[in-house]
């Protein structure tokens, strides 16, 4: 009968060598998950900055393109809102910023910025901005009128049965001038001939009427209303893009895009005349806000959550091209945020309006 040798298992040393192979691919597993899972987190931070930053530009240059647009009508037609007696509440006009009155009103001023306030002194300048919801920096003001022209219902030139929501400010304009008026005067101003027709005795096209005022708030969402203040979003304020715009009489602030830390204004101004900017500044000399047929738009736009690890202290940010910095991550800021510069350059296309006006 044939013996078969005794079988002999796995020795401590090779038991060892294999434990320690295995331990080393799950090491190199773990390294290769975990940069893979820092690409994507890195991939998602940059798309999050690109979609609110280009979002964040959209929103102000359509804004920017349609100052000083109040209807159809000649370049050089007035605004007027006594006709329909028309008249703001709530405003954002002051003895530094005239007209203290009716100031989202003041049609033949369409477009002025402000530079150089601060939480300090904002509010003397624009009683409608608060102290806790503005960090320091530019502050840009449109006047125009918006969105598609109301529907004739019936097709038969009068507009009197459009769908007007009663307290919200309208404009109308055509050759001889443009009104402002509420949805629920419409009718009566109408009867009394102090609408504005075209030739041929139709109603002129109709539009909503607004004031828009654009600035950074320190936090997205206040704890409190309606003051920012440091425990905002779960103690980690993330400065957002807000506007000032007229609700019926009254300018309430809305919150538009997250993210957006920084906004510098640079107006192109036209000193001869052709339409194509000669200089870039901060400030028109004189206040020749008539003059900029251009505005370029920088925002610095930092992610909402934050990265560990990450650090963006002393990197430096230059928002309008003159070299020197703007921002400057520093100790008292959070530099675990990812942060980028994006800019773009708007046509103010209603110039010939404002300086025939």
């Amino acid at each position: 009968m044939r013996m078969h040798p005794r079988q002999r298992g796995v020795s401590l040393v090779e038991l060892m060598i294999g434990i320690t192979i295995a331990l080393v691919l799950t090491f190199g597993l773990m390294v290769l998950i975990m940069g893979a899972s820092r690409g994507y987190k890195t991939q998602d931070d940059f798309a999050r900055l690109q979609e609110n930053g280009m979002t964040a530009l959209a929103i102000i240059g359509d804004s920017i393109r349609l100052a000083g647009f109040y209807g159809i009508g000649n370049a050089a037609t007035p605004v007027d809102a006594t006709i329909g007696a028309v008249s703001t509440a709530t405003d954002c006009g002051s003895a530094a910023n005239p007209p203290a009155i009716d100031w989202a009103l003041n049609a033949l001023a369409p477009m002025v910025g402000f530079d150089g306030l601060t939480p300090v002194n904002v509010n003397a300048t624009l009683p409608c901005v608060l102290a806790t919801n503005f960090q320091a920096g530019q502050v840009l003001a449109l006047r125009l009128a918006t969105g598609d022209p109301l529907r004739d219902p019936n097709g038969d030139g009068n507009l009197s049965d459009a769908a007007f929501v009663a307290n919200r400010i309208y404009a109308q304009g055509n050759a001889t001038g443009a009104i402002l008026f509420r949805g629920s005067d419409y009718g009566t101003l109408r009867a009394a001939a102090a609408t504005r027709r075209l030739l041929g005795g139709g109603d002129a096209p109709i539009f909503e009427y607004q004031a828009h005022l654009y600035y950074i708030r320190p936090c997205s969402r206040p704890g409190t209303p309606p003051g920012c203040q440091a425990a905002d979003d779960n103690g980690r304020p993330i400065p957002t893009l807000v506007r000032q715009e007229l609700e019926g009489n009254v300018m309430v602030e809305r919150p538009l895009v997250q993210g957006i830390e920084r906004m510098r204004f640079l107006y192109g101004v036209d000193t001869d005349g052709d339409g194509v900017p000669d200089r870039f500044t901060a400030a028109p000399a004189g206040g020749d806000w008539a003059g900029v047929v251009v505005i370029r738009v920088s925002l610095l736009v930092r992610d909402t959550i934050g990265t560990a690890g990450y650090n963006d202290t002393g990197k430096q940010y230059d928002l309008d091209g003159d070299g020197v910095a703007d921002f400057t991550c520093t100790a008292n800021v959070d530099c675990q945020f990812r942060r980028h510069v994006f800019a773009q350059n708007f046509q103010v296309r209603n110039v010939a309006q404002r300086r025939g006006g």
